[in-house]
């Protein structure tokens, strides 16, 4: 999510929303559920089970999952699933009461690079390293860079689902139609901005080469991470950069906004909030945006598939890493109080490597983890997941791992978008503005 939609959200840390996990993909049909590798399910134990299994969505989604669990059931049945969801907004003060309460669920959803580091502070998940080694949970052939990103402080607590990534979502169609070349791939910011300038020359006047990503809190993460820094350290008690990054990142963004090649921050506030369908890009306003990857396939509804790209965010100059993108995962974990541990470990290891849960699931909370279940899924994916699946196995070998972001993230990302808007708006000039967020977050964070 990007900042001009904090408001909207309920709790303090729902600073950023994932699309491929707030939504249910409410126009999606469920593909057939057929059997895929031989199931670890095969070696659930003989007397009855409950698990209770909780997750965020909408009823469309939901139907996923009762598809998914009742085939679950048909191979084991011994296994009954208690089922609980709700939506976005509502799942993370509803999982903090259960947690408060010792009544979490045996498996539940988690959304890594947000909430891993608060709920792995709060001692009530359960690691799940002893069951990769006794073999209950597989990750052969697993992606290094999704493994890690359901690790916090190098323990595994969580195994994703899905992995989403941002990326520029491209329309080529409106680029060369109006005479510009389309973008070159692995730029970096210098060339980046450089390329942006003659797109602009080539547009309309009420049309915007590139969206502010300066409004978006996995962009600024991005360049950071790209540096071989972060947004804060481990513990959370300070931040993970300096003065000088963030006046280098406000700054390259205010000349693109004051050169009319990104909106200015009064277009920016006006648009901003609208679904999809009714944003700049899908009225193409827009010639490129900043999104997860999955966004590829929400504009496809609006706009030709065909016309439609995925690239890589450009590199920081001089760069420690290609680029700094994160994996965001929504996850499975397991409660510390289960009393069926290995069970719930064995319905998590069936969901994210069996292939016939996965063709039920289609994607629904982003990319598969294993490149097996990729390939599995090709031939029957939407074009734009493909798109997306490339995207991702282009950008995860170099990567920094991912950074799951700290309890005081929340106040963190309220100062910078207050501080961002007093110099985007012309209050502040950029030293005042940086200082005065160096001076705010320093308080927020006693």
């Amino acid at each position: 999510m990007n900042f001009r939609k904090m408001g909207m959200m309920t709790a303090s840390a729902m600073l950023v929303f994932l699309a491929a996990c707030s939504s249910g993909g409410g126009d999606k049909a469920a593909a057939p559920a057929e059997q895929g590798a031989a199931p670890a399910a095969a070696q659930a134990s003989k007397g009855p089970v409950e698990l209770r299994v909780f997750w965020w969505g909408n009823a469309d989604r939901a139907k996923l999952y009762d598809q998914i669990f009742d085939l679950y059931q048909k191979e084991n049945p011994n296994v009954k699933i208690i089922r609980e969801w709700t939506g976005f907004g509502d799942y993370w003060p509803k999982l903090a009461t259960q947690a408060a309460g010792g009544n979490l669920p045996d498996v539940f959803g988690l959304h890594m690079l947000l909430y891993g580091g608060e709920y792995s502070n709060k001692k009530i998940l359960e690691p799940l390293q002893p069951f990769v080694d006794k073999g209950v949970i597989k990750l052969d052939g697993w992606d290094k860079a999704a493994v890690d990103a359901g690790k916090v402080g190098g323990t595994l607590y969580a195994i994703p689902k899905g992995i989403t990534i941002s990326a520029l979502i491209v329309n080529n169609s409106l680029i060369k139609s109006a005479g510009a070349d389309l973008p070159p791939s692995n730029m970096n910011y210098d060339q980046f901005k450089d390329y942006l300038m003659k797109l602009k020359a080539k547009l309309t006047k009420d049309q915007y080469a590139i969206t502010d990503v300066s409004y978006n809190d996995h962009g600024f993460e991005s360049f950071l991470r790209g540096k071989g820094k972060s947004l804060m350290t481990e513990d959370g008690k300070k931040l993970g950069f300096a003065k000088e990054d963030l006046k280098e990142f406000w700054a390259y963004w205010d000349e693109l906004r004051k050169a009319g090649i990104a909106p200015s921050p009064q277009v920016t506030a006006e648009t901003s909030g609208q679904p999809a369908e009714n944003s700049m890009f899908a009225k193409k306003k827009l010639a490129i945006d900043f999104q997860p990857s999955n966004y590829g396939k929400i504009y496809s509804r609006s706009l030709p598939q065909e016309d439609l790209g995925i690239m890589r965010f450009p590199s920081v100059n001089n760069a420690k890493f290609k680029s700094g993108e994160n994996l965001q995962a929504p996850a499975w974990v397991i409660s510390n109080k289960s009393k069926q541990k290995e069970e719930a470990a064995k319905l998590v290891n069936w969901f994210v490597n069996d292939l016939a849960p996965q063709k039920i699931y289609n994607l629904e909370n982003g990319i598969p983890g294993t490149k097996t279940i990729r390939d599995g899924l090709m031939a029957s994916l939407d074009p734009m997941d493909v798109k997306a699946v490339k995207h991702m196995e282009e950008i995860s070998p170099d990567i920094p791992p991912t950074t799951i972001r700290p309890e005081g993230a929340p106040k963190v990302f309220t100062v910078y978008k207050k501080q961002l808007e007093q110099y985007a708006f012309g209050k502040l000039n950029l030293d005042q503005a940086v200082d005065t967020f160096f001076t705010e977050v320093e308080k927020a964070l006693k």
